[in-house]
């Protein structure tokens, strides 16, 4: 009941922004990172505020108050759908390697669109559905207002919510088909996140999920999996403690790991 009406807030407030048609401080164009899933692309707990620190060059598209639909810094927490000031995801990891890496000749703009227990057979993430149209309506309105800017990523991390659904496989390749077509970008590294594996390996239900995302890179181009177990396994000091969540260190770990797999597609 909570997450429900904590949810319609959010819907409410979000709508209000959805009707702003310009962002303030686009002086350049963008290289954009879009973020999306659920709580495990922003729940680490254990932020550093000297490790996890923003910098001149990587901004985010606010979502709450007066930072909605404006550029701002891209300071820990990133501005989720959900957030907590003590959690962090792999976002900000990500784009610090991309932009140190990479040859992309504009600021990185992060757009984070990741929902804490949400998925596709509870309508969130469906083509149509709220928080897929709220994360394609931002990656259009930048563009818009920075014809020069381009779609660099996107990067998913989801799949606890719909442990035991058979339709997952199928909802998964749905959304990437359709969210690459509904934003020009069928040639943009997609790059999906394995769940936490400690979490994964206590039920057979988890295991096929987890199978189902590692592969789903043998169902379409330009796509890669930041895999949790490999070079070595993500684990916590206490990995019942938090048991779904991968925690600040592991975030930053599966941050270099998306990297990874990006720089793998494009080189």
């Amino acid at each position: 009941m909570i997450l429900r009406m904590l949810f319609l807030l959010n819907v409410i407030i979000s709508l209000q922004g959805c009707k702003k048609n310009t962002i303030s401080n686009t002086e350049l164009p963008y290289s954009i990172v879009l973020i999306v899933g659920q709580s495990n692309t922003h729940s680490g707990i254990g932020l550093n505020s000297e490790i996890d620190t923003a910098e001149n060059g990587i901004s985010q598209l606010g979502r709450f108050g007066a930072d909605d639909m404006q550029i701002i810094s891209a300071s820990e927490p990133l501005q989720h759908h959900t957030k907590d000031d003590n959690k962090i995801g792999f976002g900000l990891t990500y784009a610090k390697l991309l932009k140190e890496f990479s040859d992309l000749p504009s600021r990185i703009l992060i757009i984070p669109c990741g929902y804490g227990g949400t998925g596709f057979r509870d309508n969130h993430w469906n083509q149509g559905d709220y928080l897929y149209n709220d994360a394609v309506t931002r990656v259009r309105t930048v563009i818009e207002n920075n014809p020069e800017s381009v779609l660099t990523s996107i990067l998913w991390h989801q799949g606890e919510s719909d442990v035991g659904s058979p339709s997952y496989e199928t909802d998964l390749d749905n959304f990437i088909i359709n969210i690459r077509n509904d934003l020009n970008a069928t040639n943009v590294p997609f790059i999906v996140g394995g769940m936490v594996p400690f979490w994964v390996d206590q039920t057979i239900e988890r295991i096929q999920q987890q199978q189902l995302i590692m592969t789903v890179v043998n169902r379409h181009n330009y796509i890669g999996y930041a895999n949790p177990e490999l070079p070595f396994r993500i684990e916590k000091q206490d990995n019942f403690f938090d048991v779904v969540h991968y925690d600040a260190e592991g975030q930053r770990e599966l941050g270099k790991r998306y990297f990874n797999e990006y720089d793998m597609i494009v080189n």
